[in-house]
């Protein structure tokens, strides 16, 4: 058995499909290799084919509102990205970027609406399978509503209960994933309270410099410097009626 074919069977989005069909996808697949940083598509790039990851590991990204990369989601061997594109003809709704040193099976639209046009079984299964990917997004969704909720509230101790090994249900991949945002919200609050702490060590410094500036402008001046001089006078006139 190939490794198209293997990795075709491990896809989800080809999961239950016959060994005849699988054989017939893996002939109109083409190989292709990433660098670790190459980007495979970016968003807004017109669309028309299917990947697979063969080797390595890929990540799905947009951009947030300073233009920095949001990553969406990590993808291993055997799944499929891209897919949304073979159906709605739309531009990439997200760029994909390789992790590591990776490989890709590409499967064209033309290719692909070939085998489901002369098997309608198949889009059964493949129906199945985009039903799967929907309720990742709405699971991925209410977890994200959940833990904003918390953050707000200042509860960041799920933090702590997120797992560092790779995720297997779509509960444990969507915490693992809003995990590294609320990450960054953490970090950043905490940047936060310390700028905060400078900032009222700060206030006092200057409240300080200012009180000791007022004070010698105090008694630098001849106001000061008589009545210092008559205070000075009182306590010697004490001392001799002593």
């Amino acid at each position: 058995m190939t490794s198209e074919l293997i990795h075709l069977r491990k896809a989800f989005l080809f999961q239950g499909l016959p060994d005849d069909v699988l054989a017939a996808l893996a002939q109109k697949l083409t190989r292709q290799k990433l660098a670790k940083g190459q980007v495979l598509f970016r968003r807004g790039d017109q669309g028309d084919s299917l990947f697979i990851i063969d080797e390595g590991r890929i990540k799905i990204v947009r951009e947030d509102a300073q233009g920095g990369e949001l990553v969406l989601n990590y993808c291993e061997p055997g799944e499929a990205i891209g897919e949304m594109s073979l159906f709605d003809k739309e531009p990439r709704s997200a760029g994909v970027v390789a992790v590591t040193d990776s490989e890709v099976l590409e499967l064209k639209r033309d290719a692909f609406f070939d085998l489901v046009n002369s098997r309608p079984d198949v889009s059964l299964v493949l129906l199945q399978s985009l039903s799967s990917r929907l309720r990742f997004a709405s699971t991925y969704i209410q977890k994200a509503i959940e833990w904003s909720k918390r953050i707000a509230e200042g509860d960041y101790s799920l933090m702590d209960q997120m797992q560092t090994e790779q995720a297997v249900s779509d509960e444990d991949k969507a915490g693992q994933l809003l995990s590294a945002f609320f990450q960054m919200v953490k970090g950043v609050k905490a940047r936060e309270e310390d700028l905060k702490q400078q900032v009222q060590k700060l206030t006092l410094i200057i409240d300080e410099t200012k009180r000791k500036q007022e004070f010698e402008e105090l008694t630098s001046t001849e106001f000061y410097s008589k009545l210092k001089l008559q205070a000075q006078m009182i306590r010697e006139q004490r001392k001799d009626k002593s």
